[in-house]
């Protein structure tokens, strides 16, 4: 069975708490691609994640978290950069985020293809903010494309416009990445900031002519949608008093990862036969 190798950021989240009615920040283990491969190994994939870890305080505390759901870490690099560290608004919708990435274990990533483990077939997931800053950003999209003929490649953007100080250049890396993805997850919000103005059935269907095999984009309160070059599908969303959206969409992608390897649809023929019934 397909293993799931995820490639992109380990960091804290600082989410607003209450203490002696005083608004604080409580640190929990996130980002994106971190959450999606606690996701799939919550549901019985196996999981590597192979994202630079810092061997600081907020590191050990990542590590130790990754191990206990059930992710295996032997492959990820343990490094003295410090952690990224991300501290969380959740008064609107969305939440909002403050970054501190500069000089980071994500940063400087520098993932080797040379050593890849990976067997053919696998699947290996990149998106968020891994992706933004160099020259990590840079080495994972070099990794991916030396890899992309051998491994099958799973993105989700996860925009943050407010810390891409270089919006184009972040479109065009991404695009890249997408022209080489057999599976791509979006959310309306990455679209804004993909492809302003595009609507989601606009951007599947040029995405699958691209090249990918399926489409999952997630539409907030609209619920999400899947399309393959067979089939379509909707879900509707349930109707929540919502208290924190953090790692929503991870948690999708994730579940749609392991899912995906445990019919034995990873490849670009199984995808394509997926029809309505099957998304």
């Amino acid at each position: 069975m397909p293993k799931i190798w995820v490639l992109g950021e380990s960091l804290i989240d600082f989410v607003p708490v209450s203490a002696d009615g005083q608004k604080a920040y409580a640190p929990r283990c996130g980002g994106s691609p971190y959450n999606a491969a606690m996701a799939a190994a919550n549901q019985d994939a196996e999981v590597s994640f192979i994202g630079a870890i810092s061997t600081d305080l907020f590191g050990d505390q990542l590590a130790d978290q990754l191990e206990a759901y059930g992710v295996d870490i032997a492959h990820a690099p343990r490094v003295g950069h410090p952690s990224t560290l991300a501290f969380v608004d959740l008064d609107g919708a969305e939440p909002r985020y403050a970054f501190f990435n500069a000089l980071t274990a994500t940063q400087l990533v520098e993932p080797d293809a040379a050593a890849f483990k990976g067997a053919d077939g696998d699947i290996i997931h990149v998106g968020s903010i891994s992706l933004i800053d160099l020259p990590g950003a840079d080495n994972i999209a070099g990794f991916v494309d030396r890899l992309s003929g051998r491994a099958v490649v799973s993105v989700d953007p996860n925009a943050r416009p407010s810390m891409t100080p270089d919006k184009e250049a972040w479109r065009t890396r991404l695009k890249g990445i997408i022209d080489k993805a057999t599976i791509v997850k979006v959310s309306v919000e990455d679209l804004e900031e993909l492809v302003p103005g595009q609507p989601p059935e606009e951007f599947a269907s040029a995405t699958l002519a691209g090249g990918a095999g399926i489409v999952v984009v997630t539409l907030g309160e609209k619920g999400a949608m899947a399309v393959t070059a067979s089939g379509r599908a909707t879900a509707n969303a349930r109707a929540r008093s919502l208290v924190d959206t953090v790692g929503a969409g991870d948690t999708v992608t994730g579940a749609l990862l392991a899912a995906l390897v445990e019919r034995g649809s990873t490849d670009q023929g199984a995808l394509d036969a997926l029809g309505d019934d099957d998304l």
